[in-house]
């Protein structure tokens, strides 16, 4: 078995203290010894126990680490495996349900072991990463373990693991590593300096992963600024969102390339894709993309309210969800954008958009704090033509009276009215049994004219 070389010397030298101090203390003091030899007696005991103790926590990790090594498949790594030996070792890493823990561990240790080699490392992953090879560190299982799996997933369950893989494809925070290349990155920021810093620069030129594109601009700005390798990442993603590369076999990052390109333009508050972004908002198939939408919401803002405004009122748009996404988007505005101000007059005047879709664009105006926008918002509310809809009017009116009250400095209190109103008027006006839009991105239903299961939330009277 191999060892642990400086491990066990700090081990050797705790246990050589501990008993050149317990054969001091196991001598009996003279009867005429002072108190003051007492004292030191007394502490000498508790350095030999304190000793003691050390030495058997020093055992006990020495004993821990031989565990964890040898109970990997591969052999032991010692001071003198190369970088290209590690990187080879880490590319033949098998996870099966058997040996997960033993590997997960060894893959930590070779990782650990290369970015120890500090600089000399570099050429080595840089290499590699030029290579566009990968391995991900997932279990593989057998066909036995799978048709188990199979036999034993619910659709709940089937629904949960589903949400679990979109989770996983929309995060750049790992505890381990899911591949070699991450854990490369990985790598090289640990190591840092310039060399390492271009490596992850070369990166984001050459590869055509969204996802790898987000993950080294992240690693690069926590590095050395928010504004590093600003070029070459945008360009990067600007390329990719334009002419998007078909990967075979794409794993969840992958199918969420889009969604990490969009990050990337967020990261870095970059506006010149604008332009380019509104062409893409309504898909073929008549539907928004909400990634698209998103890029425009937090960073094209009112810049976007154009495509945001045709989008919504050229008709090719009839999925509820979508129409509701490009209100919240657009409504923000009114007050201080005319085609705002056109989008809030034309839900709010048409039979299209039943009561709780006006119920969404009546809660957008009362999110200002600015006078002169609460201003111009009562103005459009006080404009608002009676419907003739019992429920409709009085949902208009009672918004007014908050807005007016928030204009004039005063209080009121909004789920008193709404309790005035009554259990049946809520039913009635929001109907029983239906589901409810929690306003949530991807919570998209039915088309016009069809049962509305996915409206806005709805407080209820108790």
């Amino acid at each position: 078995m191999k060892t642990l070389p400086f491990l066990t010397r700090a081990a050797s030298g705790t246990l050589a203290a501990t008993v050149i101090l317990a054969v001091g203390c196991g001598q009996a003091p003279d009867s005429g010894e002072s108190s003051a030899n007492s004292a030191n007696i007394e502490a000498l005991q508790k350095e030999n126990a304190s000793l003691k103790k050390q030495l058997a926590d020093a055992r006990s990790r020495i004993d821990s680490l031989r565990a964890q090594l040898n109970g990997a498949d591969a052999p032991v790594v010692n001071g003198g495996m190369s970088a290209e030996e590690i990187i080879d070792e880490l590319m033949n890493v098998k996870l099966t349900t058997k040996n997960r823990r033993a590997a997960e561990r060894r893959v930590q240790f070779l990782f650990e072991s290369l970015i120890q080699q500090g600089d000399a490392a570099v050429p080595h992953i840089r290499a590699f990463l030029n290579k566009m090879e990968d391995v991900e560190f997932t279990v593989q299982r057998s066909e036995d373990e799978e048709e188990g799996r199979g036999r034993g997933r619910s659709r709940g369950n089937d629904w949960a693991e589903r949400l679990r893989g979109r989770t996983r494809g929309s995060s750049l925070d790992f505890e381990k590593p899911p591949s070699l290349r991450i854990g490369l990155m990985d790598a090289l920021k640990e190591i840092g300096g310039s060399s390492a810093e271009a490596a992850l620069g070369e990166v984001l030129s050459k590869t055509g992963r969204g996802f790898e594109v987000a993950y080294v601009a992240k690693a690069v700005r926590s590095m050395i600024g928010p504004d590093a390798f600003r070029d070459e990442a945008v360009a990067a993603a600007h390329e990719l969102l334009s002419d998007p590369l078909e990967m075979p076999n794409p794993n969840s990052f992958d199918r969420n390339a889009k969604r990490y390109l969009y990050s990337v333009l967020e990261m870095y508050n970059d506006q010149t894709f604008i332009q380019s972004a509104q062409g893409l908002l309504v898909r073929d198939d008549g539907k928004i993309d909400d990634t698209v939408l998103d890029y425009l919401d937090d960073v094209g803002k009112e810049q976007a309210m154009d495509a945001i405004y045709q989008a919504f009122s050229s008709g090719n748009v009839t999925d509820r969800g979508d129409l509701g996404d490009l209100a919240r988007a657009g409504l923000k505005y009114t007050g201080a954008n005319p085609q705002a101000n056109q989008m809030f007059k034309d839900i709010m005047s048409s039979d299209e958009y039943d009561v709780r879709v006006k119920w969404t664009a009546l809660r957008e105006m009362d999110d200002a704090d600015d006078a002169t926008t609460l201003q111009a918002r009562l103005n459009l509310m006080q404009g608002i033509q009676a419907s003739g809809d019992d429920a409709t009017d009085k949902v208009v009116q009672m918004y007014t009276r908050q807005i007016e009250a928030k204009v004039n400095g005063e209080e009121f209190d909004m789920r008193k009215e709404m309790q005035s109103l009554g259990t049946d008027f809520w039913r009635n006006a929001f109907g029983r049994g239906e589901n409810r839009d929690r306003g949530d991105r991807g919570s998209r239903g039915n088309n016009r004219g069809e049962n509305r299961r996915n409206q806005p939330t709805i407080v209820p009277a108790p």
